[in-house]
């Protein structure tokens, strides 16, 4: 199984009624972690916000691609005007170069171009 790049919809969504299949992939040490989510989160208000911030920071990290590589992507594969901001590009640039690496996220737009990558990630449990 694909290790996870969780986006920060899916954390605030779990921070507000937990999710077990991320749960699972916790205690399976499958999720990976960004520092822009952190950033994200850090902007809110996580449960015990130390702490929270913390323990996500501890969590394995994907490969981060230069703004440079970023905007090339876009660019290239002609992803601008498609409703996702930098923030949303840059995880997806980091889930393409991260071997072995789904992204899970609950933003329909983002969801669609990761589909059309192949690296949406897709729900195991029923």
């Amino acid at each position: 199984m694909a290790n996870v790049l969780v986006d920060t919809s899916v954390w605030v969504k779990h921070f507000r009624e937990s999710n077990q299949e991320l749960i699972h992939l916790l205690e399976r040490d499958a999720v990976l972690m960004h520092p822009l989510i952190i950033a994200e989160i850090g902007c809110g208000t996580p449960p015990t916000r130390t702490r929270t911030l913390l323990d996500l920071s501890a969590l394995q990290q994907a490969q981060q691609p230069n703004l440079t590589e970023v905007m090339n992507f876009i660019n290239e594969e002609k992803l601008y005007g498609q409703g996702c901001g930098i923030i949303d590009m840059i995880l997806l640039a980091s889930a393409l170069i991260t071997s072995d690496t789904k992204l899970w996220t609950l933003d329909k737009r983002l969801s669609l171009i990761a589909k059309k990558f192949g690296v949406m990630h897709r729900s195991t449990l029923h």
